[in-house]
């Protein structure tokens, strides 16, 4: 059988949203007179695990599976923007679909082929697909077509992507709007093994040389200083994603006994060997959203440059256990946002700024320069891409009411943010639908 699945209550476009999964449905229908075809709205994690747990009941195959919906990097979107939903790797993991031996999934969903696809057909075996660029909603299948507001609601839509003003500019967006902008073709996966090539292993060496003095990331770094100074006393501290260890090294004198976790095995060792004289920090390798400590051993946990790696539902099911009340989270991440023309003049400075500092540390422009060049560094970031900053800001408001983000630092094509969610005592957080 053939399931398009799709949302209409995340973001705008919902009743487009359900128009093209009808259009969908009615051309393969006649394309698969033998297949089933079944198109159902979807707006949170609990309908979809129900069709998907309903179906295996039936003993039903699912030779295509669609989504037609808001995606963010990692993913379809559900819910709303006030209260987004998104499977985490782990969840996705966790999942049983029953497709079908030659089964195919299609994400009808914008940036669903830059990593999300390629992730889908290494989890479940199945072939992938999806778009590299936004989607865009047409009234003809082969170019971007606008459809007037005063269209006929039964007529045929379609979505798919295309090349626009977000990503190519102005001039791309005079031509997508002329008619002579085609549809993007859907970029295919098919399953394979990766070897670890999404994981710090690779590169933990490298690594380390580069950022033996975490003092480079002067931004980041003081950030933190301040706000562990603003708390008192010497909190105990839990680092996610830790690295090699240089950044509790360097905050060792501000705090009282720390964890520092991390998935790479690589990294975890360097950051052994560089605080093997303090005793106050204990690194750990974990797998999974699991946190290897008892209920309210910190006061503030800390993701440095990690938060995009994380399952962020279940960490925050976990975090709200190992945390006391009046902790913390300490989240700086960099993310994608093309710089606006208004902050154009701030960036130019942030890029002086964060030059200078960088001479201070000789050799460090060049090692880094160096690492990022490497097949290993760059494999590391094909399976590990930046997410949107308003994924952050609308997952962490959503979360964390009291919660502040604000920017560090501007780049061209990216950010550095930091977010400091408020005492954790007033999260507001969802138990995990899976173990």
């Amino acid at each position: 059988m053939i399931v398009i699945l799709y949302t209409t209550r995340y973001r705008r476009g919902g009743p487009s949203f359900e128009a093209a999964a009808r259009t969908m449905a009615r051309e393969l229908a006649a394309a698969h007179p033998s297949l089933e075809v079944r198109c159902q709205r979807v707006e949170s994690k609990a309908e979809v695990r129900a069709i998907f747990a309903e179906l295996r009941r039936a003993d039903r195959r699912i030779t295509q599976l669609r989504f037609v919906l808001h995606a963010g990097m990692y993913g379809p979107m559900f819910g709303t923007t006030e209260w987004p939903e998104q499977f985490s790797p782990h969840e996705w993991r966790t999942l049983e679909i029953p497709f079908a031996e030659d089964g195919e999934a299609f994400f009808h969903a914008c940036r669903s082929a830059r990593w999300f696809a390629p992730f889908f057909a290494r989890t479940f075996g199945v072939r992938s697909h999806g778009y590299h660029w936004y989607t865009a909603f047409s009234t003809d299948p082969e170019r971007f077509v606008w459809p007037p507001p005063w269209r006929d609601p039964s007529a045929p839509l379609y979505v798919f992507g295309c090349p626009g003003n977000k990503s190519h500019g102005r001039m791309a967006s005079l031509r997508k709007y002329t008619g002579r902008m085609p549809a993007e073709v859907m970029r295919s996966f098919e399953p394979d093994d990766i070897h670890g090539r999404a994981s710090y292993d690779g590169v933990a060496t490298d690594y380390d040389q580069v950022f033996d003095d975490i003092g480079v990331r002067h931004d980041e770094v003081r950030w933190l200083e301040r706000r562990l100074d603003a708390l008192g006393g010497r909190p105990r501290v839990l680092d996610l994603g830790c690295g090699n260890g240089a950044l509790l090294q360097r905050l060792a004198p501000r705090i009282g006994d720390a964890l520092g976790v991390d998935a790479s095995a690589g990294m975890i060792e360097h950051a052994r060997e560089r605080c093997a004289r303090l005793p106050r920090l204990r690194f750990e390798r974990v797998e999974g959203p699991t946190i290897p400590a008892d209920d309210g051993s910190f006061d503030v946990a800390i993701s440095m440059l990690s938060f995009r790696y994380l399952d962020w539902d279940p960490l925050m099911v976990e975090l709200r256990r190992v945390l006391r009340p009046q902790g913390r989270l300490y989240v700086i991440d960099m993310v994608d946002k093309p710089v606006e023309t208004k902050h154009v003049p701030r960036m130019l400075l942030d890029k002086a700024r964060t030059t200078a500092h960088a001479l201070r540390s000789p050799g460090y422009r060049h090692r880094l320069a160096t690492m990022v060049r490497t097949p290993q560094w760059q494999d590391m970031l094909r399976y590990n891409p930046m997410r949107a900053l308003h994924e952050y800001e609308w997952y962490l408001g959503s979360r964390f009411p009291r919660g502040q983000l604000q920017t560090l630092n501007y780049g061209r094509r990216a950010r550095v943010i930091a977010y400091d969610s408020g005492p954790f005592e007033h999260a507001e957080i969802v138990e995990m639908q899976y173990p």
